[in-house]
């Protein structure tokens, strides 16, 4: 998947809330991956999800929701 493909796509939680579009892509350069999904703006500041809790990339990304002890 090309990194412009992310942009745009709707994230929901596990839970089905709607979170928001894909606005930003965080990328480890030296490693050639993706640490994050930037969505939102706060503040001035995007808020992003670790791409670790990514669960799956289709027509939606479905991100695994924040444990209650986080």
């Amino acid at each position: 998947m090309k990194v412009s493909d992310y942009y745009d796509i709707p994230i929901y939680s596990d839970k089905g809330y709607y979170v928001g579009k894909v606005r930003d892509v965080v990328l480890d350069l030296e490693e050639g991956k993706v640490l994050g999904l930037g969505f939102g703006e706060k503040e001035g500041k995007i808020t992003t999800v670790p791409y670790e809790n990514v669960m799956a990339i289709g027509d939606i990304i479905l991100v695994q929701s924040r444990r209650a002890s986080d």
